[in-house]
């Protein structure tokens, strides 16, 4: 198993469109990012890691997930077009549009759930980490910090909205593949390292698990259903995007972020 496989049958449940058809071409074409991240969860998940290492993997790791204050801002940048009176198509598209986003940080705020996805990464990391040291900046490598300084553009900065609808989208269908990709190896990681029981390990891949399944597919399609509805508030024929930068410029500060933190384990285990 790997991140294409998981993310291409997902990709294919999309009715026709020019958006299907550009994420069909373009994913496959990131083999080598895709080899690098892969690669990067495999040797962290192989063995007993140093306090080092742990803490600057998962502080780093952080600022590629956690997304929801990013998609809640996109939100927010529609609505105030509203407030601003500016010229809309159909408000009935843009508050459509409003609605999937919300539907996408619904877990993650807590407003369904228990429990802030945010805590969910805190108490994962910690657990494994033994303490929370990990949340110190000085861990934060500046791949990480560039990784989030172009998302956090694309959609709160860039003057055009459908940027940033076309890049939650990517993100979206990416963190389905890299969930479902990196449980098995964490389950399997703790439960040869022994360190934690197994009510523990249920408790600390409780951010993994929640993310398994249908929710971060469904949270693909309400990002879809985002585009649909805010082209159609605007009369915006989707076919003038070409998703390929954001593809290749997304995967390629991913796998910048996860290629930093496989040198560091490597580097380790010359020691």
């Amino acid at each position: 198993m790997n991140l294409i496989s998981i993310i291409s049958p997902v990709i294919d449940q999309m009715e026709n469109s020019h958006l299907k058809t550009q994420l069909q071409t373009y994913f496959p074409q990131q083999e080598e990012q895709f080899s690098v991240i892969e690669e990067s969860f495999r040797e962290f998940t192989s063995q007993k890691q140093s306090k080092e290492i742990l803490n600057t993997f998962f502080k780093s790791w952080s600022q590629t997930n956690n997304s929801a204050m990013t998609v809640a801002g996109l939100s927010n940048r529609m609505t105030m077009i509203i407030h601003k009176k500016k010229e809309v198509n159909s408000e009935y598209d843009l508050f459509r549009a409003v609605s999937s986003l919300n539907r996408i940080v619904d877990e993650d705020l807590a407003v369904v759930g228990r429990i802030l996805h945010s805590k969910l990464f805190y108490n994962m990391a910690t657990s494994i980490a033994e303490d929370d040291s990990w949340l110190s900046h000085e861990y934060l490598t500046q791949e990480a910090v560039d990784f989030k300084a172009w998302k956090d553009k694309n959609s709160l900065r860039n003057r055009d909205i459908m940027i940033g609808l076309l890049t939650t989208l990517v993100h979206e269908i990416y963190t389905h593949g890299e969930v479902e990709f990196i449980i098995p190896l964490f389950e399997n990681w703790l439960k040869e390292e022994g360190r934690l029981t197994e009510s523990e390990i249920d408790k600390s891949l409780a951010w993994i698990r929640v993310h398994c399944g249908p929710t971060e597919k469904d949270h693909f399609f309400h990002a879809v259903d985002a585009v649909n509805s805010y082209a159609k508030a605007f009369n915006i024929d989707i076919k003038e995007y070409d998703l390929k930068e954001i593809v290749d410029d997304y995967l390629r500060l991913k796998s910048e972020v996860m290629g930093v933190l496989k040198r560091e384990l490597s580097k380790e285990y010359t020691y």
